[in-house]
């Protein structure tokens, strides 16, 4: 990000919201019914994946084409969430992503979230939008509150696409 090492300790400081999940993706059983996790960004900072050498992992390029990531031994696949984006000021973006089952093959992938403690506020950084003339692009809100709104995309989801809420809820 350009900024000092420890920059960001204050958005690191508790790591009692962190979780780290094993996923286990049962194989296609015809190619029309391929979705293991539909489209989505994560809304956390940072997500960290094992994938196994299966494969289905894709990311969703400027062109509006998916891109495999393609499984590489010992590697790991880091995600870029949400926080992230409005912290660097849209500098980095959030990856949309989703996982496509493959016939005949079981996958797993193993994915830690790092994610800040409920209450912490979320604005552009100085560093990325005021000492860099650049006006922020996202209005400020409490991590807490945007997660609750994207588990109520969930557990109640609105009729109208348009009403779902991603990260430009807070646009300016």
């Amino acid at each position: 990000m350009g900024l000092p090492p420890g920059f960001l300790a204050e958005y690191n400081a508790d790591r009692g919201f962190d979780f780290l999940t094993a996923l286990r993706y049962f194989p296609a059983t015809s190619s029309d019914e391929n979705n293991g996790i539909s489209a989505h960004e994560d809304g956390n900072c940072i997500t960290f994946v094992l994938q196994d050498g299966v494969g289905g992992l894709e990311v969703l390029g400027e062109d509006g084409r998916w891109v495999p990531a393609e499984p590489v031994e010992g590697s790991i696949v880091v995600n870029v969430g949400d926080v992230l984006q409005v912290l660097s000021n849209k500098k980095f973006k959030s990856a949309t992503h989703r996982v496509v089952r493959r016939p005949g093959a079981h996958r797993h992938s193993i994915a830690f979230f790092l994610n800040l403690h409920g209450d912490k506020w979320v604005e552009p950084l100085p560093e990325f939008a005021a000492h860099a003339g650049e006006p922020p692009r996202y209005r400020g809100f409490r991590y807490n509150e945007y997660m609750q709104l994207r588990m109520r995309n969930k557990t109640h989801p609105p009729t109208r696409p348009e009403d779902v809420v991603h990260i430009t809820h807070y646009d300016i």
